[in-house]
């Protein structure tokens, strides 16, 4: 009989959580249609940022994401009272209802979200989960009382882009009822709620000011308008599981099978795909079985990244990872950033190869696309990076499956690209040919990671000879040495440029020993900034440095850049360093580069101390500040950033695609290369530096 597998349960919040509203509002849930459309909320059900809702559907998959099903409310009737379920925050900060008072605990089984709530001798379960084999989202109730009692629900639309705010009347609504089931429709979208049981009741109320506590923190619009639509009644019995049902969109032949078992079916199913994503990722590497728990729950997370990309035709299809909820599409750099740990590290091999054919085919003059715009317009190129970390991606793809056929029909994208930076290409990025650096020339626009701008001015331009560049070249050069060997085709070309690369990067090596520069042949400002790119010269280009070299490296960025979630992107001892990543999108945007915390460096910093040191222990030690974050953001998940200074609050995106893969890559890659001792100390007999001590970062910054 074939071992069942348990799920993570590594997210839980008991009764004294729910003590003040605050706490539980800034936690959020969020679950993917797996197309690009998502529903999320926070723990008490209510609204805290323009971007929650029950039914956001893409109507453009991936993207064209629109608001359509907002909220619900619900509420008890026991005959005696009504006990409120949800609760609504308002914008004159007052809490109407207040479900929270009534809530026992929540939890994550697996992705799914479990509330109970407890009041005098009664419990109620409640559960949330899309099903994607029925595209429709399942709301459950199961019913711990001595006798049967009335539930009540209310449901709150709206039609608008998923980015906008609607502050005066929202569109309106056509519902038509039919038994216990409705359809509504607005502007081309339409649904159906099945209530079973139930007695329905159109209405057309416009509830007004819900209140976004997030996006006020953001230095937006912070409050909007509803639709009460429709309203529902249904008996709940004792000890049976019943079901609210609605689709992502009107059904072209009739409505989905019901009967009394469907929801724990349908539950059945969906935790049962949770438990297959556990599956795959332990045939492929075995050690994940081993893994503690808020490990296994990042395994789960990486899905909610990756959605189908339907092509014009059946043979065009594709899969794609969407770079971030909510705000995010899906983006060339973040895909290939993330694309080893979300997918080659949880063993899903056939949606690697699909999304790197996929890219490689939209590949124009030897740059991948960065960007695909929302509106459905041509992407855009505006990258110098997202081409080199595609042939990382291409590389370790082939490390790990083995799949010679698919290298080959990259093989000439990936030929293309390296001629294209050998000649020169868009926005002046070459390779000088003197030293084998990579060059960029564009004097506006910001084509490296840092990409913030204000008022369309680059916040950290970075023009010349980015350091991260040329160790991402050198990387580059080695997986296109190790293709073609496999191929069997000649690579007499890559190693002789990637000698030369070697050779020029000396160049880089600060002179008073503190790392690598940032920046060459740029703004004399950018040269000496202490940044955590030159990370990536030794987790992706192993080789490059000496082990002296690494030693600087690595002591510089842990003394100037490392906290509990990741680096800082600027030394607070610059004077340009920024430590809150929040306030009005200029002030953000000014700090996106220039102090504020990435999680997705964390894991090369791991890598390369690893790398270096031999000490695996101290190197996922790293990660425990990240393991505590699963519950205090997008619960499960890993946020975008964090701010610079402490406490360190998580900003950003509650959940980033390349925060969780590069974690999950770096926990794979320790694990999988720990000596037989993991705690053995094997530093340089040169070195000082001791990586993974929270002492030392306590001593610093507290």
């Amino acid at each position: 009989m074939e071992k069942d597998i348990p799920l993570p349960s590594s997210v839980r919040f008991d009764i004294t959580a729910f003590r003040n509203p605050g706490f539980p509002e800034s936690r959020e849930w969020w679950m993917s249609m797996g197309n690009g459309g998502y529903l999320a909320g926070t723990l008490l059900h209510s609204l805290s940022r323009g971007y929650h809702g029950i039914g956001v559907l893409a109507s453009a998959p991936p993207v064209g994401r629109t608001l359509f099903w907002v909220k619900w409310d619900g509420w008890i009737d026991d005959g005696a009272e009504k006990i409120p379920l949800t609760a609504n925050h308002w914008r004159d900060d007052s809490w109407n209802p207040e479900g929270f008072r009534f809530l026992a605990s929540f939890s994550l089984e697996g992705r799914m979200p479990v509330w109970r709530y407890r009041w005098k001798d009664r419990c109620l379960t409640m559960r949330i989960w899309f099903d994607r084999s029925l595209r429709s989202s399942i709301l459950s109730f199961c019913l711990d009382a001595p006798e049967a009692l009335d539930l009540g629900l209310n449901f709150y639309f709206n039609h608008r882009d998923h980015h906008g705010i609607v502050q005066g009347e929202p569109p309106p609504i056509s519902c038509r009822r039919e038994s216990d089931r409705a359809s509504l429709s607005a502007k081309g979208l339409s649904s159906i709620v099945c209530v079973p049981g139930g007695v329905l009741t159109e209405t057309s109320t416009i509830y007004r000011q819900f209140f976004y506590p997030r996006e006020k923190e953001r230095g937006l619009s912070d409050w909007e308008n509803h639709r009460l639509s429709l309203t529902a009644k249904r008996s709940l019995l004792p000890g049976r599981e019943e079901a609210v049902v609605w689709t992502e969109s009107s059904p072209a032949t009739g409505m989905f099978p019901m009967g009394d078992d469907f929801p724990a079916r349908s539950r059945e199913r969906f935790l049962q795909q949770e438990k297959s994503l556990l599956k795959t990722a332990r045939s492929r590497h075995p050690l994940w079985e081993t893994a503690p728990e808020w490990v296994q729950t990042l395994i789960l997370a990486a899905d909610t990244f990756v959605v189908d990309r339907p092509g014009s035709t059946p043979e065009e299809n594709s899969r794609t990872i969407i770079a971030g909820y909510p705000w995010f599409g899906d983006w060339g750099r973040d895909t290939m950033i993330a694309l080893p740990g979300l997918l080659l590290a949880t063993g899903r091999w056939d949606e690697a190869r699909s999304i790197l054919l996929f890219f490689s085919r939209r590949m124009k003059d030897g740059l991948l696309p960065n960007y695909f715009p929302e509106d459905g317009s041509e992407p855009l190129y505006n990258t110098a990076d997202a081409s080199l970390w595609f042939v990382r991606a291409c590389h370790l793809y082939g490390q790990a499956t083995r799949d010679y056929a698919t290298l080959r029909l990259l093989y000439p994208s990936l030929l293309f690209l390296i001629e294209s930076y050998r000649n020169g290409t868009l926005f002046g990025i070459a390779i000088d040919p003197g030293d084998g650096l990579v060059r960029i020339g564009d004097p506006v626009l910001p084509l490296t990671w840092m990409d913030a701008r204000i008022d369309g001015k680059a916040v950290t331009l970075r023009r010349g000879k980015p350091v991260e560049l040329s160790a991402l070249w050198f990387a580059a050069l080695e997986g296109m040495t190790w293709i073609a060997g496999r191929l069997r085709e000649t690579d007499d070309p890559f190693r002789t440029e990637q000698e030369k690369t070697r050779r020029g990067f000396r160049k880089f090596q600060r002179e008073d020993g503190r790392g690598l520069h940032d920046v060459l042949e740029g703004d004399p400002a950018d040269k000496d900034a202490l940044r955590p790119n030159q990370i990536l010269a030794l987790s992706c280009a192993k080789g490059l440095l000496t082990p002296q070299e690494e030693t600087g490296v690595l002591q510089t960025v842990q003394d100037h850049l490392l906290t509990p979630f990741g680096l800082r992107t600027l030394s607070p001892a610059d004077p340009r360093y920024q430590g809150k990543h929040a306030g009005p999108p200029s002030f953000r945007d000014n700090a996106y580069h220039q102090g504020t915390v990435w999680p997705w460096l964390l894991g090369h910093f791991a890598r390369a101390s690893f790398r270096h040191s031999g000490n695996a222990a101290a190197a996922l030690t790293l990660f425990d500040g990240l393991r505590d974050h699963l519950g205090e953001a997008g619960l499960g998940s890993i946020s975008e950033t964090f701010d610079g200074d402490p406490p360190h609050l998580p900003r950003g995106c509650p959940l980033q695609a390349w925060s969780v893969g590069c974690t999950l890559e770096a926990i794979l890659d320790i694990l999988e290369n720990s000596p037989p001792n993991p705690g053995t100390v094997q530093n340089d007999p040169d070195s000082n530096l001791t990586l993974g001590k929270r002492t030392d970062y306590n001593r610093r910054h507290d």
